[in-house]
């Protein structure tokens, strides 16, 4: 027999009361004097043994029923046959997620990862399956949970232990939800394809951090079959600054560009005095530049270098914490200004305001990065683009004579960019045929210079790549744009033509047309003062700045990105290798237009035929963020946080639910409390009738 509930075995103690009560002395409840006895001497009773317990039959019943009645508390039942052994008891899968994203660089973080790492699986039962996950903004099998064949546990247990030695952390960003949600789903595959209809558990080693990614989890639900144990890592000191270079407009020129640098501090943190200064790879440094940051806070600071003696290619920041270094380097570009060139084919003077080139060469102001120079062609020149170095974009803004549209379309044809401006009705008769059979709209005239009669751009469509930077609510509005004259035109007949713009009266504006691999631009108005407001409009230098950006489609879109972004590639080019910081060097494929491998913080160059840009990778500003994320916010995602019971524990779980079934259908109390009613009715039997009233005489005399 066995019991539920084995702590009311001390209520079998209550036994001791009937005794108690047996031994206790009855004094006479009647009282006689006898007057004959007045004179002698009282003396005491003497107890015998029989005097002290004399009912034994009614001590017994008592007692027993008592006895009873506990082991009724006890909850007893008797025990089946088979008994439960470790086999019955589902085993635990376990993968361990650690968190190898540049923020497990601070201090000594990645180190207590890995012994906290090394503890979990030394502390594993002996039945326990185990796999190893590493994650930063990509989740990374080391031990997979379907890594098992030929493979026993000790031998796996083993191979975690020496990926945990060769394991080091990188310096993408915190992809959790991404990388939670995947092993999740890995342990329930594998569990239904082993029907080890196993305990599943995650055991996340990570620092938690409050930028942590959670889209992934909070549009998927969580599997209520997998339990979260969350064993965050912090580090000794929550001290650390970080830096960030604020890049300046395009209209500040070269003399008045200094650059200016934003450093955090973090909340909590005890450094306050810092320092900022360029350098460059070789190790030459710009002249420091102290300064003071509360914890908590942030401070925008120029520093300056002198250009003549240093082109550096990062900012340093000291006084941080020396654990906490891996964020104190932000990399820029060498500032190499970009010789651009702007072909233009028109008579009018740089100097006459009348004209377009008058707009069109003050529309760039030189800057650190790039410089802008506009030459006119003379309509007589003899253009050699096979052989020079071909312009960024070319203008033309009269007819052109048959030698030179031959160069302009084998310009076109290497991918070139051009802009035809509609001076007059002439210049559509001459190039009509030339520009795609352009021919003019004999339904609609030549507006006239009337101040008063004009036509704005009636719609646009700023779904082109042209205008996309237009789109905003707060830069759309051309409404304030005047066109005097414009020439009315016809597009049927041009094949492939996209219309981007129209006038008000519906007449093309700007249309564009694909030649082999570069762009034919036109535009049905100029920017002259005697033909529009165009030039003098907000929107003129941001539009040809546009231009230029478009035109520059083989080359890089920006030149600073972050860690494991992908970097667009021009394409074109017999080699093209790119340098990665640590000098070494990736041959990129003849198709490929993406770079990916941008794994480290650096310089990056790509080289083409001989040709070398440059572009700049640096640590997300998300890892720099330190602050813990509350795990309430996991909680609210469906995520069960807590550890699974071991095999033994699940084993005592199932006992004790068995225990519980058998004594449920037994009920064996039921019948001991009838024995104990039974014992206490004899019992009221025999004590009625043995009970007998006592009666002492006592002798007094007067």
């Amino acid at each position: 027999m066995s019991f539920l509930f084995g702590s009311f075995l001390l209520g079998t103690a209550a036994i001791l009361a009937p005794i108690l009560f047996h031994l206790i002395k009855r004094t006479p409840k009647d009282h006689f004097e006898f007057s004959s006895l007045m004179f002698l001497k009282p003396t005491p009773p003497q107890l015998t043994r029989r005097s002290r317990l004399d009912q034994w039959l009614l001590l017994a019943i008592r007692s027993l029923a008592i006895l009873l009645l506990a082991i009724a508390f006890m909850r007893p039942y008797f025990r089946a046959q088979a008994d439960l052994s470790l086999a019955d008891a589902p085993t635990r899968h376990i993968a361990m997620l650690i968190d190898r994203s540049a923020s497990m660089q601070r201090g000594d973080l990645w180190e207590k990862a890995i012994q906290d790492a090394k503890w979990v699986v030394s502390n594993l039962e002996p039945t326990d399956e185990v796999s190893l996950f590493a994650f930063e903004e990509s989740l990374e099998t080391l031990v997979g949970p379907e890594y098992s064949t030929g493979v026993d546990r000790q031998q796996r247990r083993q191979l975690i232990l020496d990926q945990l030695d060769n394991l080091s952390p990188l310096w993408g960003g915190t992809e959790l939800g991404s990388a939670l949600q995947n092993v999740a789903e890995r342990l329930i595959e594998a569990d239904d394809l082993s029907q080890a209809h196993a305990a599943l558990q995650i055991v996340l080693i990570a620092d938690l951090q409050a930028s942590s990614k959670l889209d992934v989890l909070q549009s998927n639900q969580w599997p209520e079959s997998v339990r979260l144990d969350l064993r965050i890592i912090t580090p000794a000191e929550e001290s650390n600054a970080r830096l960030r270079l604020l890049h300046s407009s395009d209209d500040e020129t070269v003399d008045k560009q200094i650059p200016r640098v934003r450093v955090s501090n973090a909340l909590g943190s005890k450094i306050e005095q810092f320092e900022v200064n360029w350098s460059d790879e070789q190790g030459q440094q710009s002249e420091s530049v102290p300064f003071y940051v509360p914890a908590g806070e942030s401070l925008v600071i120029e520093v300056p270098y002198e250009q003549s003696r240093l082109t550096p290619d990062r900012l340093v920041l000291s006084g941080d914490d020396e654990r906490m270094e891996f964020d104190n380097n932000y990399y820029v570009v060498p500032p190499i200004q970009e010789q651009i060139t702007i072909t233009y084919f028109g008579s009018d003077s740089n100097d006459d305001p009348a004209g377009m080139r008058f707009y069109l060469s003050r529309a760039f102001s030189e800057t650190a990065a790039r410089k802008v120079t506009v030459e006119t062609v003379a309509s007589d020149a003899v253009l050699n683009w096979e052989f020079e170095q071909l312009p960024r974009f070319v203008v033309i803004t009269e007819t052109i004579s048959q030698a030179h549209q031959s160069a302009v379309d084998n310009y076109l044809k290497r991918g070139g960019h051009v802009l035809v401006v509609l001076t007059s009705e002439q210049m559509v008769n001459d190039l009509g045929a030339w520009l795609g059979n352009v021919q003019l709209d004999s339904a609609a005239s030549e507006s006239t210079s009337d101040q008063d009669s004009y036509v704005m751009l009636g719609t646009i469509d700023f779904r082109h790549p042209l205008f996309v930077p237009f789109a905003g609510a707060r830069y759309n509005d051309f409404t304030k744009i005047r066109f005097w004259k414009h020439r009315a035109v016809k597009l049927q007949e041009v094949e492939n033509a996209t219309v981007i713009a129209r006038f008000e009266d519906q007449t093309p504006a700007l249309w564009s047309v694909n030649r082999d691999k570069g762009v034919l631009y036109t535009l049905g108005s100029s920017w002259n003062r005697e033909d529009s407001q165009f030039a003098r409009s907000t929107k003129f230098v941001p539009l040809l700045s546009r231009w230029l950006e478009i035109a520059a489609g083989n080359r890089f879109a920006g030149d600073s990105y972050v860690v494991n972004q992908p970097v667009p590639i021009p394409e074109g080019g017999e080699t093209r290798i790119i340098r990665m910081p640590d000098d070494t060097e990736i041959r990129l494929e003849d198709e490929s237009n993406t770079f990916k491998q941008t794994t480290q913080p650096g310089i990056y160059s790509l080289m083409v035929d001989g040709n070398e840009k440059s572009f700049a990778v640096n640590v997300a500003d998300s890892e720099s963020e330190i602050q813990s994320m509350e795990i309430e916010q996991l909680e609210q995602l469906g995520i069960s946080i807590g550890t699974t019971l071991t095999q033994a524990e699940q084993l005592e779980r199932m006992r004790q639910l068995r225990d519980f079934e058998l004594e449920n259908e037994q009920k064996l109390w039921k019948w001991l409390i009838v024995a104990v009613l039974v014992l206490l009715g004899i019992e009221t039997l025999l004590a009625a009738r043995r009970t007998r009233p006592s009666i002492s005489f006592q002798d007094s005399r007067e």
